[in-house]
């Protein structure tokens, strides 16, 4: 059990702004920030970052909280592994009971396999006995230095089927533990668990918290079918959700504003190695969508760096789509025929690169460099017309997306009407509108707490004069009166504390979403006194109604009395 005032210390230590800022590219938009959701798929940002109130909400998909909440929610942490990962970066010492490792949840768990196999692998690389693994093909035929076999964190799988097992065993692993993270396989013959990974370069995949989550191995095997074997999926690991290399990349990404993609593992290491190290990697899967929303976070402009060969350069082709869905702008690096980029990193430099770099091609020209279009018949032309209209319709901006539709008319000489006529016959994709505020019919109470949130001077008179029974809407009833217990136990309302007990994520979108209107400072105490004031009269609308149906009742019965009463509780109220 972490103590509930270090929790506190820990989140008033943090700034949520430079905390989502290392997984999202925040723009400054008044007071607050804006990116794109990470949670939903979006072209305009509707994701808000409040560094006032120290909380976040979407109001795309309602996805809100705090900083703990954040990181439970996009690195999949436990609250206990955010509050340790924030502690680290605060610097602050935690107390705690540790639990032993059967208590341990499942994702604890995986965390904890995936950093005992990085371990095991790294010991097994810098064993004697595999030296010629570490000397002749990392250094010598990979070219590879000291530091980047060290930054990248390589390992080696040994020979034996169990050798990670074992060593595992002595950790407190089980080997059901190892086969949920994906690192042994139970033989179905013997019944018993043996290694994934036998005879492999090591190369872990890291995520943006710093953890290693799976792993790629290249064998050393001569023969071997498989160049590669990757880790499995699991709870930790979603390589359509990954980028290799992106928890290096990331800060010079964001500091260049642009990225170069390549497919390998070993591009990203040798370019790194050269001093390019904003390069990121598919992982060996055609480029996703949920990896370009990613790429789009931190970059606004992509470099795709694929092998020379064909299918090198269909894998450009195929990941344009997602990249301009994604909002981003993308060029194409057209490699020496026989290079790739590990290669020409290895042999040429990095001078060679930026080269290739200033030279490379905007899409159009890229998809079109090899093609006589002027020879072209009707209906190859339609064709590349119709793909062309579809990848502009990916283009939210209506500027960009209409230079693009130009760019491609005059490469194929026709009417550029000819591809703004196509997208408008091509179906679009579905995307659900944004839900309506929740606090439409109920603006007074949502705006009383808000302004509460706000900084209220007299929080003591709201809280006497409105009570939650005088709330018609029964969700802002309930965080009006977990507002009150807040002020009563601590003696302030805070949107960040008071978030961090809650478990209903219906709850927590509310809050925040209360939250993020922004009162200005010299307005908020005026604007509490209105809104009471008008909940009040609305209280008392209410009542009049009632006793008002009740005194119609009364006369319509012929009890005189009754009606006499309610005649008088009805002009005492006015």
């Amino acid at each position: 059990m972490i103590p509930q005032e270090t929790i506190d210390q820990i989140r008033q230590a943090t700034d949520i702004v430079q905390i989502i800022g290392e997984y999202l590219r925040l723009k400054k938009r008044g007071r607050n920030y804006q990116a794109l959701c990470p949670f939903h798929t979006e072209k305009t940002p509707s994701f808000n970052v409040s560094p006032d109130k120290q909380i976040f909400h979407c109001f795309g998909c309602g996805k809100g909280g705090n900083v703990y909440t954040f990181l439970m929610e996009h690195e999949n942490m436990s609250f206990v592994e955010a509050v340790r990962h924030l502690a680290r970066k605060a610097n602050i010492t935690i107390r705690e009971e540790r639990t032993s490792p059967e208590r341990r949840e499942q994702i604890e768990r995986l965390n904890y396999a995936n950093e005992v196999a990085l371990e095991y692998f790294r010991k097994t690389l810098r064993l004697s006995q595999y030296s010629q693994v570490y000397n002749d093909y990392l250094i010598g035929r990979r070219g590879l230095n000291e530091e980047s076999i060290n930054n990248f964190m390589l390992g080696l799988a040994g020979q034996e089927w169990d050798g990670l097992l074992r060593y595992a065993t002595r950790k407190d692993l089980s080997a059901e533990d190892l086969s949920k993270a994906g690192l042994t396989i139970l033989s179905e013959k013997k019944g018993n668990y043996f290694d994934r990974f036998r005879q492999r370069l090591m190369i872990p995949i890291i995520n943006l918290s710093q953890h290693p989550i799976a792993f790629g191995g290249r064998t050393l095997k001569k023969g071997e079918p498989a160049k590669y074997v990757n880790s499995p999926e699991t709870p930790l690991y979603n390589k359509s959700n990954v980028l290799y290399g992106l928890n290096f990349a990331r800060d010079h990404i964001r500091n260049t504003n642009t990225a170069y993609v390549v497919e390998g593992y070993f591009d990203v290491i040798s370019l790194w190695q050269v001093g390019i190290r904003n390069v990121v990697a598919s992982s060996g899967t055609a480029f996703t969508s949920q990896q370009a929303r990613l790429l789009a976070r931190f970059a606004e402009d992509v470099y795709l760096f694929f092998d020379a060969d064909s299918a090198g350069q269909k894998a450009a082709i195929r990941s344009v789509d997602s990249l301009y869905d994604a909002g981003l702008e993308v060029k194409v690096i057209v490699a020496p025929a026989g290079e790739d980029p590990d290669s020409l990193a290895r042999t040429k430099g990095a001078d060679v690169i930026h080269e290739l770099t200033e030279n490379a091609l905007g899409f159009i020209p890229f998809r079109i460099r090899e093609i006589d279009t002027g020879g072209l018949g009707i209906i190859a032309k339609e064709k590349l017309i119709k793909e062309f209209a579809a990848l502009s319709d990916k283009i939210a901006d209506a500027t960009r997306r209409g230079l693009f539709q130009e760019e491609a008319a005059n490469a194929l000489n026709v009417d550029v009407a000819l591809l703004r006529q196509s997208v408008a016959t091509t179906p679009a994709d579905f995307e659900t509108s944004p839900p309506q505020p929740r606090y439409k019919s109920h603006p007074d109470e949502f705006e009383l707490l808000s302004l509460l949130f706000s900084g209220a001077g007299d929080i003591d008179m709201v809280f006497e004069k409105i009570s939650p029974e005088d709330f018609d809407s029964k969700q802002l009833a309930r965080l009006y009166a977990a507002m009150i217990n807040e002020y009563r136990t601590t003696g302030i309302v805070d949107a960040a504390a008071l978030s961090e007990s809650v478990r209903d994520p219906e709850f927590l979108s509310l809050i925040t979403e209360v939250a993020s209107r922004h009162w200005p400072p010299e307005e908020v105490d005026a604007a509490v006194v209105m809104v009471v004031k008008a909940i009040s009269q609305n209280k008392r609308k209410r009542i009049r109604n009632r006793l008002k149906q009740e005194l119609d009742e009364a006369t319509a019965a012929g009890d005189d009395k009754k009606a006499e009463r309610l005649l008088k509780e009805i002009n005492d109220l006015l």
